[in-house]
């Protein structure tokens, strides 16, 4: 396909911005104390550079009381010189605009803690992300956030932004006016929905009257609430639709709120689910619209443009995944670009964590600033044995830095166990790890060798400098009674399809991500694929009530047990809830604090605290644990060749940690 609309100008008031890439708002928690610090800047630097169209910087702050210290603020007049001098360079040296995002979380800021007075909320109804009761705000409070607002834009055009988006999305503050589900309000701000926009159309008002009628103005919107009760699609084009008419010149649209039970983000969401949602507000307004959510295919954004349902797309973890996408993209190198995988695990999962963004297939996430591909002096002989995720991302650095790289994989396939991560429901985003590391490689000149395992006779032939060995890990075996019986297999062999046999009751043995996702696997095989459903309710052949069944009914009888109080326990929390969401709809029966005892030839015998029983079973699962395989290592370095050992060869670990070692290592050798 030919990328011609993605790279079409488009004039948004006045602002001419070169493609219709827009790199939405995230939080990246680089500050703790409101700054702009310089790992912020490398990362908003990195990102204009590789060819986005326009770039909204934040969430910004403009108070306290409605934010958190892990967000930079525009709250004094001290800032604006310190974000004129970056807006000047970027404009200097890339074509890319850049706008800002004001931000008021409303009932959700944890404002108590910082400032010792409650958050301001429509109606003093707890969050469910603070677990704290908001004060409802009154009518001097709602003008003061208002001229907030109005001077944070003002400060902002100052400083040299090119344009100014307000949050009224995800459960903030002026989607909290906007909902029933958090406006309780019986005065002019509150009942009806004319009421309930007042608060958020007066915002833009005031913005619009702070800043002139030549700066652009866009709104982030919910395109739909996904809360009981909330907003629809048809709410929120009202609003937009008003939103027009006081000012507004562009309108961004994402899905619902944090605190929805819809998944949004995670790999679970197809390709341009939302789309629809965009669609349903442009059809209601006259200005340019973005649809976000799940476009980071270039091909399926390219798509959404040319249907008309929305003017620009939002790519915001694709960027996290590769600063150049728009570039590469517009150069016909869009198979070198690093694929984002919608895992959430170093970006969502990062921000839980409290370390900030990172992300699992681009390890220079947040460290733009110190981590540098330089040519390698002098450049040295290196082979790779194992071509898994940690293998392959050090060999394509390496050979890039100037090394003289040769990856030597004992199987057809490359990726080791990414082919595992990718078998799930909803996990097939992951086989574009290994699709895009062979591209990489490839276009550095590694010299890759299928079927040829790597042995210290090889090494002693080919006398590389250097010998990379990144041989992975395999499945751990239990020793209990019966662990050897025919009907026990490994969840591997289950994943990788190599189990042809498997009866009606299932135990999983092991409730880590291996083995929930496993179960999630075995027990989606006999239901109807989500495609096939939509096939079917399309033509009307199924009602909807008995095609949901469908898909949530097996003939499986699964269950996993663990023997810790916590399933999924190395699940990160972005991505937890969906996965024990989907087994509970599936019906797969979660026993914690449950310990494998005995197998026999039909139950699996197990201890709990009320006692033993018995478990039918006519086939055992096992999915607890792996241990390194790094025998290979030992042999090389008796015969004096240097050795890094990398991934799960040194010690089992995620994908993450794999891919980071293996970039970390090329950067050193």
């Amino acid at each position: 396909m030919k990328f011609v609309r993605l790279f079409e100008p488009i004039v948004i008031n006045r602002l001419f911005i070169e493609n219709r890439t827009v790199m939405p708002a995230m939080g990246l928690h680089y500050t703790n104390d409101y700054s702009f610090p310089e790992r912020m800047r490398h990362f908003y630097r990195r990102r204009a550079h590789g060819g986005v169209g326009l770039m909204i910087l934040g969430p910004v702050a403009f108070d306290e009381r409605g934010a958190a210290p892990a967000m930079p603020g525009i709250f004094d007049d001290r800032i604006v010189e310190a974000f004129r001098v970056f807006l000047d360079e970027l404009h200097r040296d890339t074509k890319t605009k850049i706008a800002i995002q004001l931000f008021h979380m409303g009932r959700n800021a944890p404002s108590p803690l910082y400032t010792g007075k409650p958050a301001l909320a429509p109606s003093a109804l707890k969050s469910r992300l603070t677990g704290l009761v908001p004060q409802a705000m009154t009518e001097e409070d709602i003008r003061e956030v208002q001229v907030g607002f109005a001077t944070g834009a003002k400060r902002a055009k100052d400083a040299g932004f090119d344009m100014a988006e307000i949050i009224a999305c995800t459960g903030y503050l002026v989607s909290q006016f906007l909902s029933p589900v958090t406006n309780l309000r019986t005065d002019a701000y509150g009942g009806p929905i004319e009421n309930r926009m007042r608060f958020g159309l007066e915002v833009i008002r005031t913005v619009r009257a702070a800043v002139g009628p030549d700066f652009p103005i866009g709104i982030r919107v919910a395109g739909n609430d996904f809360m009981e009760g909330g907003h629809t699609n048809a709410e929120s084009a009202l609003f937009c639709r008003e939103a027009e008419r006081a000012g507004v010149d562009a309108i961004n649209v994402t899905g619902g709120w944090h605190e929805s039970n819809t998944p949004q983000l995670t790999s679970h969401v197809p390709p341009a689910a939302y789309v629809y949602l965009a669609r349903g507000i442009k059809e209601q307004v006259g200005v340019p619209v973005f649809a976000s959510n799940r476009l980071g295919d270039p091909i399926v954004a390219e798509q959404v443009l040319r249907s008309g349902a929305a003017d620009m797309v939002g790519w915001a973890r694709p960027l996290l995944a590769d600063p150049d996408l728009p570039r590469k993209v517009r150069d016909g190198q869009a198979a070198l670009a690093i694929r984002c995988i919608c895992c959430n695990q170093g970006c969502f999962d990062g921000i839980f964590a409290g370390r900030g963004v990172t992300c699992l297939v681009n390890p220079t996430v947040g460290r733009e600033g110190e981590l540098k591909i330089a040519p390698a002096r002098p450049p040295k002989k290196i082979y790779v044995a194992g071509g898994g995720p940690a293998g392959m991302e050090f060999a394509w650095v390496a050979a890039l830095r100037g090394h003289d790289v040769t990856l030597f994989e004992k199987e057809e396939r490359l990726g080791g166990q990414v082919d595992l991560a990718a078998a799930p429901p909803g996990k097939a985003e992951f086989l574009n790890v290994t699709r895009s590391l062979e591209a990489r490689m490839r276009a550095a000149g590694v010299k890759i060798r299928r079927r040829s395992p790597l042995t210290a006779a090889k090494v002693r032939r080919g006398e590389p400098d250097l010998v990379a060995v990144a041989t992975g890990s395999r499945p751990i075996t239990v020793g209990v009674p019966g662990a050897d019986r025919p009907h026990v297999v490994d969840a591997w062999d289950v994943l990788r399809g190599n189990v042809a046999h498997i009866g009606r009751r299932i135990v999983v043995i092991g409730g880590n991500a291996v083995g929930c996702e496993t179960a999630d696997f075995l027990v989606s095989a006999d239901c109807p694929k989500p495609e096939n459903a939509a096939f079917l309710l399309y033509h009307g052949a199924e009602n909807p009530q008995h095609l949901r069944e469908l898909l949530c009914r097996s003939g499986r009888q699964v269950t996993v047990i663990e023997m810790v109080e916590r399933m999924a326990a190395n699940v990160g929390p972005s991505t937890r809830w969906v996965l024990l969401k989907d087994l509970q709809m599936k019906g797969v029966e979660l026993r914690t604090g449950t310990k494998l005892v005995e197998i026999t030839d039909k139950d699996v015998v197990v201890e709990t605290a009320a006692g033993r029983e018995s478990i039918p079973a006519d086939t055992v699962v096992m999915a607890v644990g792996s241990r390194s395989v790094n025998d290979l290592a030992r042999r090389i370095e008796q015969n004096g060749t240097p050795v890094v050992t990398l991934g799960d060869a040194a010690s089992p670990r995620n994908m993450m940690d794999a891919i980071r070692e293996g970039f970390e290592a090329a950067l050193t050798v």
